[in-house]
């Protein structure tokens, strides 16, 4: 029972690491207030629904993509390393890849469900966990981190009150740091090292 629970909770903390919610919320906090007060919760949840929407389309038709291309699954390795790589750098150095744009009408959709929730690092995480443990164990992982991050957005409030500015700096560069860890793992692992 506990080696299962361990095995599950892997793909859960990878792609948890990739969609970085608790990291998002300086950003969900400055674009949440944009927004008029009675329709925050519906952003929350629309933002949360299309990112998990995205990450499951990925998983399903990336196979498609994936077979149509003859990548095999160490290519993706290392293209999923490399990105992640690359991701995790520029969070850890504070660099913005591409620009992130707000209207009113799209906050949900751009940027909090895209690319904040699911960028590059969840969707190559969430395609990586459909081909390591399955497409069962994908979805079930896009739908238990989908809730969590839902949580832990709706409570951005009170968390980043308990915790503050520099608490969640912290929080955000160890997991940025974890994520960088995690893609030189793939791209060893894709090259066979």
């Amino acid at each position: 029972m506990v080696d299962w629970l361990v095995e599950i909770g892997k793909p859960i903390l990878m792609l948890f690491i990739a969609i970085d919610p608790i990291g998002t919320i300086p950003y969900y906090q400055a674009l949440i207030n944009r927004v008029e007060y009675g329709s925050r919760k519906r952003v929350l949840r629309q933002s949360v629904i299309v990112a998990s929407i995205l990450l499951i389309l990925f998983i399903i038709v990336g196979d498609a993509i994936l077979k149509l291309f003859n990548i095999t699954l160490y290519d993706f390795k290392v293209a999923a390393g490399i990105v992640l790589l690359i991701a995790s750098i520029a969070l850890l150095l504070d660099i913005q890849l591409g620009s992130i744009k707000t209207g009113s009408e799209t906050i949900a959709i751009v940027p909090l469900a895209t690319p904040l929730l699911a960028g590059p690092a969840a969707i190559s995480i969430a395609i990586f966990i459909k081909y390591s443990w399955g497409l069962p164990i994908a979805l079930l992982t896009i739908l238990v981190d989908s809730l969590i991050t839902y949580i832990i957005l709706a409570s951005s409030n009170t968390i980043f009150n308990l915790i503050g500015r520099n608490g969640l700096l912290v929080i955000d560069k160890f997991m940025s740091l974890i994520m960088a860890a995690l893609a030189v793992s793939l791209i060893k692992g894709g090259l066979g090292v």
